[in-house]
């Protein structure tokens, strides 16, 4: 588990650091610049590169604004320098509105007769082939997790050339343009290979489009960290050490001993909605899945699904499987294809009100729940799951997509706090949260998992792990960091272009046996 941290956040850490610790901004500056220079060496561990059969220095372009992300990168060009590098360094802004640290970064190059130009060389000619690399390495300093306002004028010049001089681009802390909190571009950003960040990775790194100018994301640990009696981090990721988590099997179990899954899903001729919730229940470790579903679908799933229990029902409210199944069950799926005519309605009002046991609410069983006119909310004591993709989401909320994709934890929070449930908000960056305010961000998977069908298996992958014993929080952000290794495994094996839900499956005995 690795925590992911605000800008406002990282700043009270390290003012913390600094002024209750005793560890000085300079020392701070200074580690950070060592461990830098050691990512940017593991790298490019030759100072020199033969090219047109002569023997030339790696040359490093050093791109620095006033705040102490510039007086980091100064620090990092002086060491380089240092080790034998070619340096060139260039402060955009007033020199005299820099930080005090930077200051002393500059007053430390002065005295050691290095000079830093006020503009940026001339490097990149109208009617050149503004890709020739000029640079080896350029290292962004410009901006750094305070900027909150969008980049114009002469800094946005710089932007541009850093992203056109065709050079391996290391960004210090973040790159700069990217909101950190949100990861949204402030008007340009620096597309960096590599982003070098300090503490704690932060959340702009992680959203869209944020990660996509953040490159390769290493962090550092340079003495700032969280303390109590500090705001906690914002959320928090799964790596695979997490997977240590997962249930562990009985070595006396039995089918009885690892849950019982009730599916209801798939209304008439929809049966590939039951199929892979199913499926996805039992790839992950469930001992029994229950279907119900239109009688359509029946001969289908026998094919399909055939250690299933399926029960079916026409046009008729099947009270009676459902209730059976209601009391049977270690946990319970409601949604998948299931449509949201009058029947459905009927039956999603029926399992709100009557089930005790872990809920999972999927697809329409939320759009349904998004029509009701009264608010829903979670009666205590029960455990109820909303796995909504952004359109679902929208509409629960009654609020814009965009909203909800800008506006992503203060959102996911709101609404969990609302209604009582976890919150598991589907996107390339998965969001879940629960009603104590705790927040959890998935990293794995990838846009291959962008296909129908792919919402199914994660809906019964949760159920596999609730009814085998795992509850809450840990139960939802495991099924979705699994789903998403499913996913990565399936496009480095057929590609992202050619990845079906059917192919999640078979990539998950995979994932359970690393």
């Amino acid at each position: 588990m690795q925590f992911l941290v605000n800008a406002a956040q990282m700043k009270s850490y390290d003012r913390n650091t600094i002024e209750n610790i005793g560890i000085s901004s300079l020392v701070l500056m200074e580690r950070a610049a060592v461990a830098t220079v050691e990512e940017i060496r593991g790298r490019f561990p030759k100072i020199s590169r033969r090219e047109n059969g002569k023997e030339r220095k790696i040359s490093v372009l050093v791109v620095a604004g006033c705040g102490n992300n510039g007086g980091d990168s100064l620090a990092i060009g002086r060491i380089l320098m240092e080790y034998g590098y070619e340096v060139s360094f260039v402060l955009i802004g007033n020199q005299e509105k820099c930080s005090r640290e930077t200051a002393a970064q500059i007053q430390i190059l002065g005295h050691m007769g290095v000079s830093i130009k006020s503009d940026l060389p001339a490097q990149i000619e109208e009617g050149v082939d503004r890709r020739r690399k000029n640079w080896d390495i350029v290292i962004d300093g410009l901006f750094g997790i305070g900027l909150s306002r969008e980049i114009t004028g002469i800094f946005a010049q710089a932007v541009e050339y850093m992203n056109q001089s065709g050079a391996y681009i290391v960004s210090v802390d973040i790159s700069s343009g990217i909101h950190t909190d949100t990861g949204v571009v402030m008007g340009t950003a620096v597309r960096a290979d590599l982003t070098v960040t300090y503490g704690y990775e932060k959340l702009g790194q992680i959203f869209y489009p944020g990660a996509e100018y953040t490159g390769e994301l290493v962090c550092k640990k340079i003495g700032i960290s969280y303390r109590e009696g500090l705001e906690k981090p914002a959320a928090f990721i799964y790596d695979r050490g997490d997977l240590t988590r997962l249930p562990v099997r009985k070595t006396d179990g039995n089918k009885g001993s690892f849950g019982k899954v009730f599916v209801i899903a798939g209304s008439q001729e929809m049966y590939g909605a039951c199929q892979f919730a199913a499926l996805g229940a039992y790839r992950t470790g469930a001992g029994l899945v229950r279907i119900l579903t239109a009688r359509s679908n029946r001969e289908l799933l026998f094919s399909a699904v055939p250690e299933a229990i399926v029960d079916t029902y026409e046009t008729e409210f099947p009270g009676e499987a459902i209730e059976a199944g209601l009391a049977w069950a270690d946990c319970v799926v409601i949604g998948p294809g299931m449509g949201k005519g009058p029947l459905a309605c009927q039956m999603m009002k029926y399992v709100w009100e009557q089930c005790r046991a872990p809920l999972i609410v999927d697809a329409d069983g939320l759009n349904i729940l998004a029509a009701w006119p009264e608010s829903v909310s979670v009666k205590a004591g029960r455990e109820i799951y909303f796995t909504p993709h952004m359109g679902e989401f929208s509409r629960l909320t009654k609020k814009s997509i965009k909203c909800c994709k800008e506006e992503r934890i203060p959102t996911v929070k709101e609404y969990a706090l609302t209604v009582g449930a976890i919150v598991v908000s589907k996107d390339a960056r998965t969001v879940i949260g629960d009603s104590e305010g705790e927040i959890y961000i998935n990293t794995s998977g990838d846009n291959g998992m962008a296909t129908g069908g792919s919402g199914d298996v994660l809906a019964g992958i949760l159920a596999g792990l609730v009814a085998q014993g795992m509850k809450g929080m840990e139960a939802a952000c495991m099924a979705v960091y699994v789903h998403g290794l499913a996913g990565n495994a399936a496009s480095g094996k057929k590609s992202a272009y050619s990845v079906m839900a059917g192919d999640l499956l078979e990539m998950l005995p995979e994932i359970f046996m690393l």
